[in-house]
């Protein structure tokens, strides 16, 4: 599996999915795109 692009601006961030495991935290004031990045995991991971 390919690295999951997970944010974009000054610098690009990836995640590498066998780093992945069970528990994750994604934490971030109202609307601060919490959502969709759950939902970008979530694609990626499926």
């Amino acid at each position: 599996m390919e690295k999951i692009l997970f944010g974009k601006g000054e610098n690009k961030v990836h995640l590498l999915p066998k780093m992945a495991n069970r528990h994750g935290l994604i934490a971030g004031a109202t609307g601060t795109g919490k959502t969709v990045s759950l939902k970008v995991l979530a694609e990626a991971f499926s």
